[in-house]
């Protein structure tokens, strides 16, 4: 029995817990999975698409490979530090940003006014939404960086008294 933590800080912080490695594999494989389908579906048209729908479907591909990236960049990189957590917020407010001017460029062109509301409504809840899980995710890093400085601060020897400092004039 020893009276010091088996653990170190770097220990303690860097690992990501079941509930989130669970997280990021589903998000991971969601990811990846609407990528190769969308993209399947595109490739196996039997005739050109228009325009707009190409451009959904690029964006589709892309969203989904960013979170495969994602959840293999949180999977695989120690120590984190909630690092993860800021990275799939950002995705977040981009993805659902996007989004919603797609929703509302379309509503505009092809919709009524009520489809308009509703977009902008359904987008704003998204974008709003997305802002609050980043700006949360950038404040629960700044917390554990600060736990890991004090940590660190209360592992190191104590330097003792300073020394005196001449006058000031």
């Amino acid at each position: 029995m020893t009276d010091r933590p088996g653990y170190t800080a770097d220990h303690v912080l860097r690992d990501l817990s079941l509930a989130r490695r669970v997280g990021h594999v589903l998000a991971g494989l969601g990811g990846l999975a609407t990528a190769v389908l969308v993209g399947a579906l595109w490739a196996t048209e039997p005739g050109p698409l228009p325009a707009r729908t190409q451009v959904a479907f690029a964006a589709v591909i892309v969203v989904g490979l960013a979170w495969a990236g994602v959840a293999g960049w949180a999977l695989g990189r120690r120590p984190l530090f909630a690092a993860d957590r800021v990275v799939a917020a950002g995705l977040a407010l981009c993805a659902s940003t996007l989004v919603t001017l797609g929703t509302v460029a379309i509503a505009l062109t092809q919709g009524s006014g009520t489809e308009l509301v509703v977009a902008v409504l359904v987008g704003a809840a998204l974008v709003g939404a997305a802002g609050v899980a980043l700006t949360r995710a950038r404040a629960h890093r700044r917390a554990l960086l600060a736990l890991r400085r004090d940590l660190e601060a209360a592992r190191r020897p104590d330097p003792g008294p300073a020394p005196d400092e001449p006058p000031r004039r």
